[in-house]
């Protein structure tokens, strides 16, 4: 398989030139905060990420070679900046042996071993730990809900009444009081422990889920309904709040007005398999509370926390609340694909592809677990366990694309163009009528027809493409300097890059585009300005170095075109590039290398 530089991986790996997709792949899917609450950004992002400051460095013990812990302190942080969460709790339980009083390492420790899902060992070590710091909050809520699961939901109301509440405990602490004191029968305590939720904006959409909740747990169906309403309004109509009204709706045998909740999920998330799965309930059989008991209903709150801290701005935050969820609750599925989600989003392939099989077959989430698992396959090179794994969802419901437009992503992310546009073709075959979402299917049908030198039904999918979505900058991109290459419509080409750069102005990958476009008709000196700017962007691609080297060496900067050529080499290019780069180096761009270059 080789290797996939940063341009190929908004929708897989090895695409080949033109090479121009954009973003990571890891960025493929929405996050999955917007199924579990929708709180617009997602409410109390950042506030507080439960990983505390890094503690001293521990001093070495005298019965132990000097430095032992420190050597284990230091592995421990390596392995956390790699996401290794079970090897840096390990060796932070390492270094707190040599420094046991030490609270800072015990903060750091309980929360590795939370991250790594070993809760029951987090809580021993948080009993130590509130003994001696009691501005500790992450060591108390965890020995709240240990007694919640336990059934003493006095002593976790005590435990979560001591708690800051400021950063994300302003939002946690309310919810767990509402739903401990509805374990402790007293439901005017509870909706009064969630009021200050809904007088911030942020915190809103909690309020009315959770009081909704409450109200429906209690019997209290009327009120349910109203708060759910305005969840799921206030929500975008997410996944969990859609969820409660229609099981409301169903169980109160009004499956009309649960099928149309449903069926406005649908309209805004077509490809759910959780809302199909949903319709065909309705009608047949009613659906189950979201939540049974308080316990679930504090599992539930867990999860929308975490859902509501994304992997990339909050490191381990999400992780921690969605093992946490699962400690009180094992079957929450939703839970579980998260983890997996941030794993995967952290590199963590291995951890990702296991949390993503937790989840067991006939669940909500298990078909898109599925899929995700088999991307993850792919990116760890495992491509044919990838490829069987596809194969065999695309037998089991051929009525749906999805699967097929997968095994086309793994064929194309393995150099195996043919089979993957016979893949996208089943795709398209089983779409039904087209939309514009279906855009994108035929966008990377045309990579794969592009790349197999099929050039006309390549042409013809990114047109068909930009019909269904004529601002999409990828394909504006795509198509453009497929045909700068080609020396082929070029002022049309440059027209649709300029709108891709427009629409995408700091993506180098689309400026190099113009730069290049620039290049081919003869303004030399606007495509050093626009190549320039474009390596600022991307500076570690080979293919603009190489532009920029070309464009130098048109307005007489010779010096300066072989040092970008030079670096050329350093990036890593293609064993063609590579040769084209190394004549330009000793002649120039004389006419035979620049020939060569015309056919790159």
């Amino acid at each position: 398989m080789s290797t996939c530089s940063t341009r190929e991986r908004t929708l897989g790996c090895s695409i080949g030139r033109p090479r121009r997709l954009g973003p990571p792949a890891r960025s493929r899917l929405v996050l999955i905060a917007a199924l579990v609450c929708g709180i617009g950004a997602f409410g109390p992002a950042a506030a507080d990420t439960p990983l505390p400051p890094t503690p001293p460095e521990p001093a070495p013990a005298a019965e132990r070679p000097e430095g032992s812990a420190l050597g284990s302190y230091l592995v421990g942080r390596f392995a956390l900046s790699r996401g290794d969460y079970a090897a840096a709790a390990a060796h932070m339980q390492r270094t707190l042996g040599e420094d046991p009083d030490n609270p800072s390492l015990l903060r750091r420790t309980v929360t590795l071993l939370i991250a790594d899902g070993r809760i029951e060992d987090a809580a021993r070590l948080a009993r130590r730990l509130v003994g001696m710091d009691r501005s500790a909050r992450l060591a108390p809520f965890v020995l709240a809900l240990q007694d919640a699961r336990d059934d003493d939901f006095d002593a976790a109301l005590r435990l979560v009444g001591e708690i800051r509440q400021d950063g994300i405990y302003s939002l946690l602490v309310p919810l767990a009081k509402g739903w401990l004191h509805t374990a402790a029968g007293s439901d005017a305590a509870a909706l009064a422990s969630l009021a200050p939720l809904a007088e911030r904006d942020g915190y809103r959409s909690y309020y009315l889920f959770h009081a909704g909740l409450m109200h429906d747990l209690a019997g209290r169906q009327e009120e349910a309904e109203a708060l759910l309403r305005e969840a799921v309004a206030l929500s975008g109509g997410s996944h969990r709040p859609v969820a409660a009204l229609g099981s409301l709706l169903a169980r109160t045998g009004r499956m009309d007005e649960a099928r149309a909740v449903y069926e406005d999920y649908r309209a805004q998330n077509p490809a759910s398999v959780w809302v199909e799965r949903a319709l065909a309930v309705a009608g047949a059989r009613s659906p189950p509370p979201l939540v049974s008991d308080a316990r679930e209903g504090l599992a539930e709150a867990l999860l929308g926390t975490a859902a509501a801290l994304p992997y990339r701005e909050n490191g381990d935050g999400g992780l921690i609340y969605a093992r946490l969820a699962l400690f009180l609750r094992d079957d929450l599925h939703t839970a579980r694909f998260l983890i997996g989600e941030i794993l995967d989003e952290a590199n963590r392939l291995e951890a990702a592809v296991a949390a993503y099989r937790s989840i067991p077959a006939g669940s909500d989430f298990d078909w898109a677990a599925r899929l995700r698992a088999a991307s993850a396959l792919v990116d760890l090179e495992r491509e044919d366990e990838a490829v069987a794994a596809l194969g065999a969802m695309m037998d089991e419901r051929p009525e749906r694309s999805d699967a097929a437009t997968a095994l086309g992503d793994a064929f194309r992310m393995s150099d195996r163009f043919e089979e993957a546009a016979t893949a996208y073709d089943t795709a398209i075959e089983r779409l039904g009528p087209i939309e514009p979402r279906h855009w994108r299917l035929f966008y990377v049908r045309g990579i794969a027809f592009e790349r197999i030198g099929a050039w006309s039904q390549a042409e013809a999918d990114f047109l068909h493409a930009l019909e269904l979505e004529p601002d999409q900058p990828l394909v504006l991109n795509y198509l453009g300097y497929s045909w700068v290459e080609q020396r082929h419509n070029l002022d049309e080409a440059r027209i649709m890059i300029e709108k891709a750069v427009a629409l995408r102005p700091d993506d180098g990958y689309i400026v190099d585009s113009l730069g290049w476009a620039a290049y081919r008709l003869g303004n030399f000196e606007e495509a050093v300005v626009q190549l320039e700017r474009a390596v600022e962007l991307q500076a570690g691609d080979p293919i603009i170095n190489d532009h920029l080297g070309d464009a130098y060496w048109q307005v007489g900067r010779l010096n300066e075109a072989r040092f970008q050529w030079r670096r050329v080499l350093t990036l890593e290019p293609e064993d063609e590039l590579a040769e084209q780069v190394r004549r330009k180096i000793a002649g120039g761009l004389s006419a035979g290398a620049e020939a060569d270059d015309e056919d790159r």
